[in-house]
Parts: structure tokens; sequence; C-alpha cells
């Protein structure tokens, strides 16, 4: 995970020029989640925490930072609403500067201005890499959730599946080739096993407390191991062809 972009006093005693100096009190919050980016800050002393909301509505400590620290330039830069809070936890000096009045001081630091857009890539990279995982665990609850629901009987722990990837994609609204690779994900984690495709056909078995237990952390954390790589995301596209998995996932043709 990238962390805060850090400057030296060089740095912040140029930045005095277009900044504001402000302090603040424990407890107090300077930036909150959700809200429009308009004001970015550079700690001068004292301590901050960033802070991210879970899924109760509770604040979760998730980094401390302290002086010298950037706070707020993802949001300005990218014009988008606030992804955490910043709190303070021990009484904090900064300078704020606007938007404005950050970027003019940006322009005229070339040093400040390659780490900035060195910081900003990396944020961006696992921006996009949490937003792929998001996508891959809501795949497999929607692939394991339409498997639950065309069980015979809710009291079986197993039984062997034929099921049409079409009319799975007709239900779910997903690709065939998501799908395989989320069948594929359940094959690996031993929650079906004997996967087989020929033509539009699944055919296997399906242990559905593990499938259910699966599901469930996936909901819980939002994510299941690493998205499928290319050589999966490759097998995938051959959706027409005949393949057998055995119970260790060796593929067999």
């Amino acid at each position: 995970m990238a962390g805060p972009t850090v400057v030296g006093s060089d740095v912040t005693k140029f930045l005095f020029d277009f900044g504001r100096k402000q302090m603040f009190s424990e407890g107090t919050y300077i930036i909150r989640e959700g809200q429009l980016a308009r004001n970015v800050f550079v700690i001068l002393e004292g301590e901050a925490e960033i802070v991210k909301a879970d899924e109760n509505g509770n604040d979760k400590v998730v980094a401390k930072v302290s002086k010298g620290t950037i706070l707020g330039e993802m949001g300005v830069f990218m014009n988008q609403p606030r992804t955490t809070s910043v709190r303070i936890s021990r009484e904090l000096t900064a300078l704020e500067f606007t938007a404005e009045s950050f970027t003019s001081a940006v322009i005229k630091i070339p040093d400040l201005s390659l780490r900035l857009l060195k910081s900003l890539s990396t944020k961006l990279s696992e921006s996009n890499e949490v937003i792929v995982a998001l996508g891959y665990a809501q795949s497999m609850l929607m692939c394991g959730m339409y498997v639950l629901d065309t069980r015979s009987s809710i009291t079986e722990k197993e039984n062997s599946i034929s099921l049409s990837m079409q009319q799975i994609c007709d239900e779910t609204g997903l690709e065939k080739t998501i799908i395989r690779n989320c069948f594929e994900r359940f094959n690996r984690r031993g929650v079906m096993m004997g996967l087989g495709f020929q033509g539009s056909t699944i055919t296997g078995k399906a242990n559905y407390t593990k499938l259910t237990r699966l599901l469930k952390k996936v909901g819980y954390t939002g994510k299941d191991g690493d998205p499928p790589s290319a050589d999966e995301n490759k097998a995938a596209d051959q959706t027409d062809s005949e393949t057998h998995f055995g119970d260790k996932g060796a593929v067999e043709k």
C-alpha cells in the first residue's frame, strides 16, 4: 500500500509563501470521508490518524502521520470526494492550501511535482487493483448463489451439478469468461470437485456447505485471493472446448 507523501524542511519553508498556518486541537477532523476535496494540508508539528469508516460506520485507523506529511492532495488533483478522513491525535500545526494555491506551489517545485506524480501513480494503480478484486468477488457471489439456488434440497451437503452457462449468463448478466473463471476458482478451493466444461454445460460436484462458507468469506472481506492470471484468462476464453478438471485442479484434455 502506498504511504503518504512526506516533504523535508526545505520544501516546507518554500510552501509557506502559498499556504496559511493553522492550529488544530486533538480530536478535530480536518478531512472528512465523502466530502468534496477542496484543501490540502502539510503537517508542521503534531500527529494525525488516517481513518476509514467500516461497514458499520465506525472509524478504523489505517495509518498514523506526522511532520512533513501532505494530506488531501489525491482528492484535489483528481477532483473526487475524500476516500478517508483525517483526525488529529495530538495537537497539530499545519499549512493549509486551497486547491489553486497548492497547484501553484507544486508547479514551482520540480522535486515535489515528481514525488507527487509517483505517489499518485502508485495510488491509482492500487485503486484499480482493488476495483478489479471487488469485481471478481461480486461475480463469485453471483455464481455461488446461483448454484445454491439450483440445488434440489436445502439439506444437501453435496451433489452432482449440471448447469447451463448460457442460463447463468442470462440470469446474472455475467460474461461466459467471467463465469468460467469463477467456477475454476471454486474448483481450486475445493468447494467444487471434478469440474468440467463441455460446450455450454458445467458439470461436477458441489459441496454446498463449503461453498456457503466461502461465499460468506467473500461477502465479509470483499475479496478472495488475487484476480485470475493471464494464463487463467486465456484458458477461460476457450469456453467451447472440452475440458475436465480433476479434484486437484489439473487440466486434462
